[in-house]
């Protein structure tokens, strides 16, 4: 059994097809043909079946192969292997068609070397068919990444770019982008001097990997990246240029600097409760201490002594306030759900005798981070606190769920609760103002020796960026 052939043969002599065909099966190959001699019946053909392989006469009285190959190309046959087999083409011709993509010509007089032409053109046309589809591949990666590719010379000019790339620094288009910057360094850079440290990274390791730098976009507004590049390098061993992507990580960054301001924030408060309370219980009762050891003998101590040990224990309270807070500093910025495990935890460990129990819905997404993440952390926080401090629970349940796209979260106990007539106090108000900063509601209900419910609702496209995606329970 042959090699399995499909040829198509441009031939308008039927005897000549069939010398064609024997050579074929001499040469180890088991051909399915057709023979067509004008440009519809070539046209018919290539759409009737897949071929491995044309086979054209030079000179026909209705066709030629300069058409046949021309009609090839333009239907999209870019790999497939043509090969020219005439009776009379002269050498000017030969080197013609090679020219516009003919693969190899035999004169029909001598066909000894067509069926080893056959094998190396049917290897070369594998070749480029997947060379053709890796860079295909490429091409498609490069236009549809969401990340920036780039090619820069050391000078500072984009040899290429891709769409992202230019819709990170605001440009329509790649072309518009190379066209606009010739000078990486002076008109992107807002601290130029960076470029050079940029230099001297690759320089060093040959690569650079997450380099964080504020850069100028097209309408004047700011844009930080993360590059990470490779420095490709010149037969002197000198860098010749950079390639490499760029990330907009802007969101990033302004994420990050709200939770700097948060924790800023948050020392003052803190900074401001020790002074402002446990200092001043401490140094009330050192001066009450330092005063009773100069009353005379007989005088009854007791009450003065009763409020030593109230402003004391009010101290120690601050003192382990203050140090569960400074806990929680870094567990606000964990993702949500693992920052209210971490709180839960925290206030089993110091609830003095309030059992704490953390619900978490089957769906919940686990992946809810961010500023806005931290504000509903932060209540979730206040509440637990206000049942510790307050309440005297002995029971609390913290409820995280998902329902028709709205975050729902829950902290119930079974404490002394509170009236109607209660003010807002106990940090409520606070609560208050972050659950409305972030467009939701907040519910409190207390009834007194039955316990209090702190309920809140934000929706999940608020908390995770605006991809909520089909994250929700029903």
């Amino acid at each position: 059994m042959g090699v399995p052939l499909k040829v198509l043969l441009v031939e308008d002599s039927e005897d000549d097809a069939l010398l064609l065909v024997r050579m074929l099966r001499r040469g180890g190959f088991d051909p399915t043909w057709e023979r067509v001699d004008t440009a519809a019946a070539m046209e018919a053909a290539l759409d009737g079946r897949g071929w491995d392989l044309v086979i054209s006469d030079h000179g026909m009285p209705a066709f030629n192969s300069s058409a046949a190959l021309e009609l090839l190309r333009r239907n999209g046959f870019v790999d497939l292997p043509f090969i020219i087999v005439s009776g009379q083409i002269g050498e000017d011709a030969a080197v013609a068609a090679m020219k516009a993509g003919a693969h190899d010509y035999l004169m029909k007089d001598n066909l000894a070397r067509l069926n080893s032409a056959i094998d190396r053109e049917l290897r070369e046309a594998g070749v480029r068919r997947e060379r053709r589809q890796a860079e295909e591949k490429y091409r498609s990666i490069f236009e549809n990444a969401v990340e920036g590719i780039f090619q820069t010379t050391v000078d500072g000019r984009f040899l290429t770019a891709n769409p992202a790339m230019a819709r990170i620094f605001g440009y329509e288009s790649p072309g518009e982008l190379l066209g606009a910057i010739s000078n990486i360094r002076d008109q992107l850079y807002v601290e130029p001097g960076r470029r050079e440290e940029f230099y001297q990274l690759a320089l060093r390791d040959g690569f650079v990997s997450g380099f964080e730098v504020q850069m100028h976009r097209k309408d004047g507004t700011l844009v930080w990246i993360s590059a990470n590049a490779r420095a490709v390098y010149d037969d002197d061993g000198g860098i010749s240029v950079y390639e490499g992507t760029v990330e907009d990580i802007t969101e990033r960054k302004r994420a990050e600097e709200a939770l700097r301001e948060i924790r800023e924030v948050e020392r003052r408060r803190i900074a401001r409760e020790l002074h402002d309370v446990v200092l001043q219980d401490l140094t009330y009762a050192l001066q009450s201490m330092q005063v009773l050891r100069r009353m005379p003998e007989g005088l009854d101590r007791g009450k003065e002594t009763g409020r030593q040990v109230e402003a004391l224990k009010r101290a120690v309270g601050g003192l382990r306030d203050a140090i569960y807070e400074l806990r929680l500093e870094s567990v606000r910025e964990r993702p949500l759900v693992h920052a209210v495990e971490s709180i839960v935890e925290l206030n089993r460990q110091i609830g003095d005798g309030c059992q704490v129990e953390l619900v978490v819905d089957e769906g919940f997404p686990a992946t809810i981070s961010g500023p806005a993440g931290v504000e509903v952390v932060r209540v979730v926080q206040e509440a637990l606190a206000n049942v510790r401090r307050h309440s005297g629970a002995r029971h609390a349940v913290v409820t995280l769920g998902v329902v028709n796209g709205e975050v729902l979260v829950e902290i119930e106990d079974d404490g002394s609760g509170f009236g109607s007539e209660t003010p807002y106090g106990m940090g409520l108000t606070g609560m208050r103002e972050r659950v409305l900063g972030l467009g939701g509601d907040l519910e409190v209900e207390g009834r007194e020796g039955v316990g209090t419910r702190v309920f809140l609702r934000v929706e999940l496209a608020v908390l995770t960026g605006g991809e909520a995606g089909e994250l929700s329970n029903t």
